[in-house]
């Protein structure tokens, strides 16, 4: 059964998961490692579709609709004296000098472009990436030099997409990994509850395709730009009902007469 066959059983079928107890490792991690990637694209489409907006409203906000402002010496400072916030038609732009607003502030917002006191950070459907001043140490920047700065990002956007992509993977499939390995351990439990005979790399090859349809439901969902309330808790909780359901479909030990 070829690794697509796999993640269409894997979707359903408890009972044809646990066949997969006694899959090779290396076929094991490669179905993970397609899993996070499928998982990451959603992420990167709309990362990358609000970076390509705000790169082409950029000129026209940073010289135009922005209040004038200054980075130096790790710190933003302006003449306003409350945060500003531009409302765009995909995202939202704030300016604080202030340092009224913190990064974890912004980090539930949806898309937000925030120039904050001490760092440039981007929302992008609760994906933070930030950018602390203090990295351009002995720089002046201003309006202009911002804009002339996304001209020339604009130009390199082919290579840093890929680069934020991989970052992105990488730490999807840390992430992953992570959780297949807690999960594989409660299913030893399971088996032990249900005198099944099950090995830890057993019981983490079938966690790594239990985890199948709950990665595919939230993808879908990011796709959708759709925040499901308690995600974290439902994503769980369908991985140890799946893991439950397998445990179970493996036959008991034969009893020795």
């Amino acid at each position: 059964m070829n690794i697509f066959q796999r993640f269409i059983k894997s979707l359903y079928s408890p009972k044809d998961i646990a066949k997969y107890r006694f899959l090779g490792i290396g076929k094991t991690i490669l179905y993970v490692f397609l899993l996070m990637f499928l998982s990451t694209l959603p992420g990167l489409y709309h990362f990358s579709k609000m970076t390509i907006t705000a790169l082409n409203e950029g000129k026209q906000i940073f010289m135009e609709e922005l209040p004038p402002f200054q980075i130096e010496n790790g710190n933003l400072t302006s003449n306003i004296k409350e945060p500003f916030t531009l409302q765009k038609s995909d995202f939202q732009i704030i300016l604080d000098p202030t340092g009224k607003i913190s990064k974890q502030d912004i980090e539930k917002e949806g898309n937000v472009v925030a120039l904050l006191k001490n760092e440039f950070v981007v929302v992008n459907d609760r994906n933070v990436q930030n950018f602390p001043y203090s990295a351009l140490e002995g720089m002046k920047l201003q309006n202009k030099d911002i804009d002339k700065f996304l001209s020339s990002i604009n130009g390199v956007l082919w290579i840093v997409l890929p680069i934020v992509f991989i970052i992105m993977y990488l730490f999807t499939s840390a992430i992953g990994f992570i959780k297949i390995s807690i999960f594989a351990g409660i299913g030893i439990l399971f088996a032990r509850t249900f005198d099944r005979n099950l090995q830890y790399r057993n019981s983490w090859r079938i966690t790594a395709h239990c985890i199948t349809l709950p990665t595919v439901f939230f993808a879908l969902m990011d796709a959708l730009k759709t925040v499901v309330p308690g995600g974290l808790l439902i994503n769980w909780i369908i991985c140890l009902i799946f893991l439950y359901l397998t445990v179970r479909e493996i036959p008991k030990p034969k009893v020795k007469a």
